[in-house]
């Protein structure tokens, strides 16, 4: 007799809904792990961008700035500002007037309002802002007069001719014959290369350099520097040069008993101070375009003697400081 098999196999097909609840849980967990890793990912990104934009544009604002008030006063060997005449036209636009006025190697207002007016009602020629130019509140403004660093045009005692005598007539030059004998500010198209030897034209550049509270549409909320110059005969437009410039600010360093070394840094010397001026130190808040989610800065900062206070924003900001020799400063002796 064969034996009953009492076995009983049972096959399982499928989860239980134990399983799945488990699997669930574990595939939520790892979802949730992925997005925030993906979400940490584009954090870090978007913080590196906005760092890397401000590091470029801070490090080219701070270099530009140098660089011209480095330069300021230089006009191409006449050692005083003030004994260069002008054939400019004046008298239509008392900005032109003010950039054309070479006798002052810069011009500085301190912590200026919307409309550029000092705490001590220092105030810029009316023609110098448009309607749509609003500043930022509590920032610098400076006016840098000089040369460009060559010649345009060059006839030496040998009459040998070296450099383009094509004139911008966008541009004002100034023009230097006989060893300085004549010095006089021209137009572009009225320059002219005829005169006694060694003759040399070189391009002027009066720069006034300010904040704005917008960059590229008004209203956009993006601060820039931004500067003015002169075209030809008349005003040129506002041009930004680097957007994210929040606050600039300008000490300059004095010298009072003629050693020619700075005894103090003032950030609101008036005029006769300024003539003692040997250096500067210059500091500029810059801050991200863009505001980061998640992120709020309660920083403070300090830009030399100036307090600026937090935000408390979601903005990125980063001050860049450095100092330049004023080497055409009429305080020199040279």
């Amino acid at each position: 007799m064969v034996p009953l098999d009492m076995t009983h196999y049972r096959f399982q097909f499928g989860l239980s809904l134990v399983e799945l609840m488990v699997a669930l849980l574990l595939g939520v967990v790892l979802s949730f792990g992925a997005v925030n890793l993906f979400m940490q990912s584009k954090f870090s990104f978007l913080q590196d961008e906005q760092t890397a934009r401000m590091q470029e544009g801070g490090r080219y604002a701070q270099r530009y700035i140098a660089r011209e008030l480095g330069m300021a006063g230089f006009y191409g060997g006449v050692l005083r500002g003030a004994d260069i005449n002008s054939n400019l036209v004046s008298g239509a636009n008392n900005c032109y007037d003010w950039l054309a006025d070479t006798s002052r190697f810069v011009e500085h207002r301190n912590n200026v309002d919307s409309v550029g007016t000092t705490a001590t009602a220092q105030t810029l020629p009316s023609a110098c802002l448009s309607a749509t130019d609003s500043l930022v509140p509590n920032t610098d403004v400076l006016l840098v007069r000089r040369v460009t660093d060559d010649t345009q045009y060059l006839r030496d005692e040998t009459a040998t001719v070296t450099g383009s005598a094509t004139f911008d007539a966008a541009r004002v030059y100034l023009r230097l014959e006989d060893y300085n004998v004549s010095t006089t500010l021209e137009t572009g198209n009225n320059v002219g290369t005829a005169g006694s030897m060694p003759l040399s034209v070189w391009p002027y550049r009066a720069q006034l350099l300010f904040v704005r509270d917008w960059s590229v549409t008004v209203g956009d909320g993006v601060p820039a520097l931004c500067r003015k110059e002169m075209s030809g005969g008349v005003m040129g437009p506002t041009t930004c040069l680097v957007e994210g410039v929040e606050n600039l600010q300008v000490e300059f360093g004095i010298d009072t008993d003629d050693d020619y070394i700075p005894d103090q840094y003032l950030d609101a010397p008036n005029q006769a101070q300024l003539s003692l001026a040997m250096s500067a130190r210059i500091f500029i808040l810059m801050r991200s375009t863009n505001a980061l989610a998640g992120y709020t800065n309660d920083k403070a900062y300090n830009l030399g003697s100036t307090p600026v206070a937090a935000q408390n924003d979601g903005l990125y900001r980063r001050v860049y400081q450095t100092s330049t020799l004023l080497r055409n400063s009429e305080a020199l002796g040279i």
